[in-house]
């Protein structure tokens, strides 16, 4: 309950248990590595997130990894800049050889453990002006064991002088199987150009039908964005009769789903906006950054409650 323990690798992977619940995770970068649930039937442990082998933890990849963080933007910016009072914020395009950014900034930073106790894991991260784009913060990860379900909280403070425009997100790898079925509900998505880049605003595809036992095969190499969701998902296994419920608060509330061409994971990523909405004035009323100004927070929880599928 509450214990750190380290696995003997070069890349220091550490471990925090809670109840029915134990985490999997690296310091560089604050990515998750896997999640561990105990079924009360059998006292087996359910991978819960993709488990994250030795090439992976190694790589510095955080695509490979079960989980990361997205701070202080979530997926796409074109051309990794973006026009902000008055000036042009230029960021790392961080994907070459490609020219836009992708993901923030703190899933490649140092985290630190802040708290290990049997109520919560906390991990921050610091990330200076280094860039010189106006971004300089702290943001953390806290994670609380509650009745039943996991609360991971990702929260970041701008700490600069001039106020910026932030969005987070967490990009989870939920486990894949052949009968997996996904379960969510949204009112519009986005079609995208060749780099996956949102263009217009659309309704929903209803022909799309996740809560399938093919998802995962006929939906491969579908990555797409949905606004309007109602904050609540399910991913079920059931050959394994297990299923997965996830919660989001109302800063979480635009989705993006991508199903590997693979098919090894399906990552439902709750996040706080539209990918490239800084340069899409025509996009922002489908979910917005919020621009913070020095000290003040944006914040977001992702509930995890696993639980028996009943016959």
């Amino acid at each position: 309950m509450g214990m750190i323990t380290m696995q003997k690798t070069p890349i220091r992977e550490l471990f925090w248990q809670s109840g029915d619940f134990r985490v999997g995770f690296l310091t560089f970068g604050g990515g998750i590595t896997r999640l561990e649930w105990t079924r009360p039937d059998t006292g087996s442990a359910v991978d819960l997130l993709r488990p994250s082998d030795q090439s992976a933890m190694e790589s510095g990849n955080p695509s490979y990894l079960g989980c990361f963080p997205m701070v202080p933007f979530a997926n796409r910016m074109a051309y990794a800049r973006f026009e902000f009072d008055g000036k042009t914020i230029a960021v790392p395009a961080n994907r070459p050889p490609g020219p836009h950014a992708i993901h923030g900034f703190s899933s490649r930073e140092d985290w630190a453990i802040t708290k290990s106790d049997d109520e919560a894991l906390r991990l921050e991260t610091r990330h200076a002006d280094r860039h010189k784009t106006g971004f300089d913060y702290i943001a953390w990860q806290e994670f609380r064991v509650r009745d039943g379900f996991l609360e991971w909280e990702l929260g970041v403070k701008h700490l600069g002088q001039g106020a910026m425009p932030y969005g987070i997100g967490l990009h989870p790898w939920f486990r894949a199987t052949e009968d997996v079925m996904i379960e969510f509900a949204a009112n519009g998505c986005f079609n995208t150009d060749e780099d996956m880049l949102p263009v217009a605003a659309t309704v929903v595809d209803l022909g799309r039908d996740f809560s399938s036992v093919d998802a995962a095969r006929r939906y491969r190499g579908l990555d797409c964005h949905y606004s309007g969701w109602d904050g609540a998902a399910r991913i079920l296994w059931p050959d394994e009769g297990v299923g997965l419920a996830i919660g989001a608060s109302t800063t979480l509330r635009n989705l993006q789903l991508y199903i590997p061409k693979d098919g090894s994971a399906v990552c439902l990523e709750p996040v706080s906006h539209v990918p490239n909405v800084h340069n899409r004035v025509d996009f922002k009323e489908f979910g917005d950054v919020l621009v913070l100004a020095s000290g003040q927070n944006l914040l977001g929880t992702m509930t995890l409650a696993p639980g028996l599928i009943e016959d």
